[in-house]
């Protein structure tokens, strides 16, 4: 049997989700705008391109894929996920009975929530542009792969929701107590220290050579380790500000 206390809060955070979905529904308008922008932009020389030549015979290759969509939108997870948490969006909070805990459950649903719609626009926008090439530009096109596979799906959703998750801890940590603000902040200034004094200690090459679904399971316990944090620094500012 379940405690009103929990009741209530399902409540307050299935409200929460509504009000903030609709709310902000504007973040995907602005995501629309950047895909179809830079889905034009890129147009005529796709996300990359080479040539090779023999004579009198040039031939040069554009390559169209879902990169450029994907860096774009996680680049966008990662910027709605901190306005979140900022203090405008945060009295939008008032027209709902709501707590810091409670809000920070809901703006994970709804980052989950505009993740998997992000994607769905992002290759909506690459077919899209695929349809342009053929139609405006009249270029004869090598088809590879045309159908996006569930695992291509499951692991720009991944990448979109890490991000995400990235935007929403980093946000709700600076709202938190000052001992997580310290500590935020020295992790990244040594961070940023590491990298720019030994950047070839990272090495990403041995992670993109993993399958597709392993990447995508380890993006997604790192973002529900992020989501897991988020929710345990609001509530700690929570019980700091009682």
């Amino acid at each position: 049997m379940q405690s009103l206390t929990n009741i209530s809060l399902k409540t307050i955070v299935k409200k929460q989700v509504k009000w903030k979905a609709k709310l902000n529904i504007s973040a995907l308008s602005s995501l629309i705008i950047l895909l179809i922008l830079f889905g034009a932009l890129t147009s005529s020389s796709g996300s990359g391109s080479y040539g090779s030549g023999s004579g009198n015979l040039d031939v040069h290759f554009s390559i169209y894929s879902l990169d450029i969509f994907l860096i774009i939108s996680a680049i966008w997870a990662f910027i709605v996920a901190l306005l979140f948490t900022t203090k405008a969006y945060r009295i939008d909070d008032l027209s709902v009975v709501s707590s810091r805990t409670s809000s920070a459950i809901a703006n994970i649903l709804v980052m989950i929530i505009y993740s998997f719609i992000a994607v769905i626009l992002m290759i909506s926008t690459y077919y899209l542009q695929v349809l342009g090439v053929l139609l405006v530009e009249k270029k004869s096109l090598v088809i590879d792969h045309l159908f996006i596979s569930p695992s291509v799906f499951i692991l720009c959703f991944s990448s979109i929701c890490l991000f995400g998750a990235i935007g929403l801890l980093f946000g709700t940590s600076f709202k938190g107590p000052v001992a997580i603000k310290l500590f935020l902040s020295t992790f990244i200034l040594f961070s940023f220290i590491y990298i720019f004094m030994a950047p070839n200690s990272i090495n990403l090459g041995s992670l993109m050579m993993l399958p597709n679904l392993m990447i995508s399971v380890l993006y997604l316990l790192v973002a529900t380790l992020c989501f897991s944090l988020t929710i345990w620094i609001a509530n700690k500012s929570e019980v700091s500000r009682k």
